[in-house]
């Protein structure tokens, strides 16, 4: 057993100060009172300690969540047939340029990029995309390869009569770690609400 540093003593009370001038400052009970009812009031409106903004990105700028550097291109109106469609539909369809930044490929669809990016809805929660696939080099493909970097496109159905102006585009940040029941190590979106976003875009719709 290695012996322990010795621990000075207290200074007496009476040596004791409890600032630079060793004054004790007392608060008249009125002041005291009024701070009281104040401070409920601060926090719950938000007083001093607010929440920070979502980092803001801008079109054409890198946002890193982690397992994906994913830079958010341009948003615009298309009509397309996804193989869950019996017909073609409208969608808004966010171009992206995505790269890997794990050692192993990562799919585009559910477990992969698609769980990484949500749109904002009117009532402000965030949904992801119904659909996304990827080019890589001119040709299609599934998954992202590490630091190989993918053009992807993700994709919200619309209805018949939507014509949005902007489109709200959240991407979700992921940590390496286990979780509280799962005790496995892999790559988790840290939240799926849009409370912790890595970046926040409001991007002009481009089309009809």
């Amino acid at each position: 057993m290695q012996p322990t540093s010795p621990v000075a003593p207290l200074p007496p009370a009476s040596q004791q100060a409890d600032g630079p001038t060793g004054r004790r400052f007392l608060v008249p009970a009125a002041v005291a009172g009024v701070i009281a009812v104040l401070l409920p009031v601060v926090w719950l409106t938000g007083g001093l300690d607010r929440t920070p903004q979502q980092p803001r990105r801008a079109p054409g700028q890198s946002v890193d969540a982690g397992k994906f550097t994913v830079t958010v291109l341009d948003a615009r109106v298309r009509t397309a047939r996804t193989i869950f469609d019996k017909k073609p539909e409208r969608y808004v369809v966010v171009r992206t340029r995505v790269v890997n930044n794990d050692k192993e490929s990562a799919s585009l669809g559910p477990g992969g990029f698609r769980d990484g990016i949500a749109a904002r809805t009117k009532a402000g929660t965030w949904v992801p995309p119904d659909d996304t696939d990827g080019t890589m080099a001119g040709i299609k493909v599934s998954a992202i390869e590490p630091g190989l970097p993918v053009e992807a496109t993700a994709m919200w159905r619309m209805g018949p009569a939507d014509a949005p102006k902007q489109f709200t585009v959240g991407v979700l940040g992921w940590e390496y770690g286990h979780g509280f029941n799962d005790k496995s190590y892999r790559w988790r979106v840290t939240d799926r609400t849009g409370g912790r976003l890595a970046g926040l875009l409001t991007l002009p719709v481009v089309g009809p």
